[in-house]
């Protein structure tokens, strides 16, 4: 499809046709298409980054598999805390018994559930820090902000403890330092001036769902654990002078991984007496 070719106005309308009659774009509709329709369609006079973050929300499941990805869409969460908030009210009930806006309500149980599956999606992606630059690099009061709003939002909306939970794993996403130390100092800064446990716990769930699926040959055991563990422990003894919350979170992370290392090393053990 040669996109560029197609007037601004006509292409908005085709995309919102799309979501609308499609509720399966990634199979019916070529997730290659519709990342090249909105990477033309990016950029172009006419087309705000509000609208392409809502065009990049509706085709979210597709462009899993696309180039495009969600830039507008991590750039618009970073500015606008209230949305970050929002995607979390459409996974988790409130647990202070109040009620949510009613434009983040539905009585329609697929919409519901679609939303709900499209927060999911959404959540486990991100990683625009807010606050990163186009270089990388981070402005610390600028993330630090973010993340007292979006605290102070999600004790409003009855979601403090899973909003905390959250914030702790897009902060795991962050990139290294230049000089390799992890994680980037105005993560650390965040992450020590409110000490939450439950940012801690959101942060350690990030890192190992952040590792993904491994392999391993029989009879391996926990080598790849330990690694980890020595990496986590090294990480930690950088950072526990200056931010020991930072630090106790890290040594927390290699202690995860020794215990990972020395199950491994007993299933290793069974293998080896069964002949495997």
């Amino acid at each position: 499809m040669d996109w560029p070719r197609i007037e601004t106005g006509r292409l908005k309308r085709l995309l919102r046709a799309i979501a609308t009659e499609d509720t399966e774009p990634g199979v019916h509709f070529e997730a290659y298409y519709l990342s090249t329709a909105l990477e033309s369609l990016d950029g172009r006079t006419g087309v705000t980054r509000d609208e392409m973050a809502q065009f990049e929300f509706m085709f979210l499941g597709a462009l899993d598999h696309g180039e495009h990805g969600i830039p507008n869409l991590e750039r618009h969460i970073a500015d606008n805390p209230i949305s970050f908030v929002q995607a979390l009210a459409f996974m988790f009930k409130r647990d202070d018994g109040g009620e949510d806006p009613s434009e983040w309500r539905t009585e329609e149980p697929e919409r519901r559930a679609g939303l709900a599956s499209a927060a999911y999606s959404l959540l486990r992606r991100i990683s625009h820090i807010p606050g990163a630059n186009t270089d990388g690099e981070i402005h610390t009061e600028t993330l630090c902000a973010w993340v007292v709003e979006v605290r102070r939002l999600c004790v409003e909306y009855g979601r403090a403890e899973i909003g905390d939970q959250y914030i702790g794993q897009l902060l795991s996403r962050a990139p290294a330092e230049e000089g390799g130390a992890w994680p980037h100092l105005s993560i650390c800064e965040a992450m020590e001036r409110i000490a939450s446990p439950q940012i801690g716990r959101g942060f350690n769930i990030g890192v190992h769902n952040g590792r993904g699926v491994t392999s391993r040959a029989i009879g391996e055991g926990g080598a790849q654990e330990r690694e980890l563990a020595t990496k986590y422990r090294r990480w930690a003894e950088q950072r526990a002078f200056d931010y020991p919350y930072v630090g106790s979170i890290l040594e927390s992370i290699a202690a995860d991984y020794d215990r990972q290392a020395t199950r491994e090393d007993d299933e290793a053990k069974v293998e080896m007496r069964l002949g495997y």
